[in-house]
């Protein structure tokens, strides 16, 4: 990709990006700039904010017509939304995060997690940006809808539906499993490290090719896309069918390492004829540009400060190497507001950056490396 075209695209995740911030992050009762261990409990009609100097760390309930819209940090060690609402835009670092009772999480920056549950009908989790969990559970009626990033050690469906969009990235440490009625709709990128588990008349459906490191056993029902395309699996261990594997429209492919003689090691149940084996090259490949971790920068963004400020940004980051980086500042509206090149060394850097030029309002600072890698923070101007 070249340099232009790289941040064209920056820029139209930071349009998208600040549109849903500026519609979202408004009518707040209680703003919080600073560090805060206060347990919350949110009531109808009240809106915590969290600014970009914000740190909430408390024990956090968000009941149904409440809402906590955050652009700085969350590092609470238990976070139920309860029928209420969850934007981030910032950083969600919470060990336990619930959404039930018809909740939505909408998360449009970086989210970890030890554990989280979604749960109950009409209780939404919305990713578009970058998650990484443990556990991951979807159950009882609720949806999760990922059009970023999910990175998760375990996954789970149950009683529930998981959409792993276009162009998104749905990557398993572990194992997973669909089961008990729920409904898998695959058309991005998808890898699963161990074991895949269709079971208890679930429905999963890709529309590419998906790799699976240990074994496969699906003993409910397995689609593909129509039958002029072809989605499946890449398997490495042992390949197990008891269920359901295609229909007359639509075509599944099953790739198994082990090249056993039928196709699959257990070839039981229904298998349509439109099924074939090791056939089909339609591998949808985790996108590039958009959802890489802020780790893999070799610069750090330590602190910048004052914050908010009125004329002058001090910038402290801690960078792996000596490089020249690409120093960027946009506005909520994804228009780039000034560019300097930056001359860092390894080890702490400290630069001043001049905003006195910029109107009010909260900015993006954005640094790119000389691999492309990007690290960004949010930052406040006032007058």
């Amino acid at each position: 990709m070249t340099t232009k075209n790289y941040f064209k695209l920056l820029l139209f995740v930071f349009i998208a990006f600040s549109v849903e911030a500026n519609a979202q992050c408004a009518s707040c009762t209680t703003t919080i700039s600073g560090p805060d261990a206060t347990n919350y409990v949110v009531a109808s009609g009240q809106t915590i904010c969290v600014s970009p100097t914000g740190n909430l760390s408390g024990l956090i309930t968000v009941n149904a017509g409440g809402t906590v819209c955050n652009q700085g940090t969350i590092s609470s060690p238990y976070f139920w939304v309860n029928g209420g609402l969850l934007n981030n835009y910032g950083s969600v670092n919470v060990s336990n995060l619930m959404v039930s009772a018809g909740g939505d999480f909408n998360n449009y920056l970086n989210a970890t997690h030890d554990s989280i549950l979604i749960t109950d009908a009409s209780s939404v989790l919305n990713n578009i940006g970058t998650m990484t969990a443990i556990r991951m559970g979807n159950t009882t009626g609720s949806t999760i809808t990922n059009s970023g990033s999910i990175t998760a050690d375990y996954v789970g469906d149950s009683v529930a539906t998981f959409n792993n969009n276009t162009n998104s990235s749905l990557k398993i440490n572990f194992d997973f499993y669909n089961a008990y009625n729920s409904t898998f709709t695959n058309s991005g990128y998808m890898d699963v490290d161990r074991d895949f588990l269709n079971s208890n008349t679930a429905t999963f459906t890709t529309s590419c090719m998906i790799s699976i490191g240990r074994d496969w056993y699906n003993t409910a029902t397995v689609l593909g896309p129509g039958v002029s395309s072809c989605g499946g699996f890449n398997i490495v261990g042992a390949s197990y069918n008891t269920g359901t594997l295609g229909s007359v429209s639509t075509h599944v492919d099953i790739c198994d390492a082990g090249n056993p003689p039928l196709g699959l090691d257990g070839p039981l149940g229904t298998i349509a004829s439109t099924t074939t084996y090791c056939a089909c090259s339609n591998v949808c490949v985790m996108p590039v540009g958009i959802y890489e971790p802020l780790a893999q920068s070799s610069v750090l963004i330590q602190n910048v400060y004052p914050n908010p400020t009125s004329s002058s940004l001090t910038i402290e980051l801690q960078n792996k190497q000596s490089e020249d980086l690409l120093v960027e500042i946009f506005d909520m509206m994804g228009r780039k507001q000034s560019i300097v090149v930056m001359q860092s060394i390894a080890g702490l850097n400290i630069s001043n950056v001049d905003v006195s030029k910029l109107a009010e309002g909260t900015y993006i600072l954005s640094i790119t490396d000389s691999k492309k890698m990007q690290s960004k923070q949010l930052f406040s101007v006032v007058k």
